[in-house]
């Protein structure tokens, strides 16, 4: 459920800052057309650098590469 909330503040968050960058009113059709376009430019974007970062991340080596010394005691 938190995951959830922190992902729709996100959402909420970038559309009032393209809101407020580019000077939109929303009344007008005109830019609520150009704050569509926007917004969805904006969340494919944030969907390829998410893709990116899950490619990087699977792609590393997590587990250390620790030679197997056994000396008998």
């Amino acid at each position: 459920m938190k995951t959830l909330m922190i992902l729709i503040k996100v959402f909420v968050i970038g559309a009032l800052l393209i809101i407020s960058n580019g000077n939109l009113a929303l009344q007008d059709s005109t830019n609520r057309e150009k704050f569509v376009d926007e917004y969805t430019i904006w969340l494919s974007q944030l969907f390829n650098h998410g893709v990116v970062v899950v490619g990087y991340v699977i792609g590393n080596e997590w587990l250390p590469n620790v030679a197997q010394n056994v000396s008998a005691g």
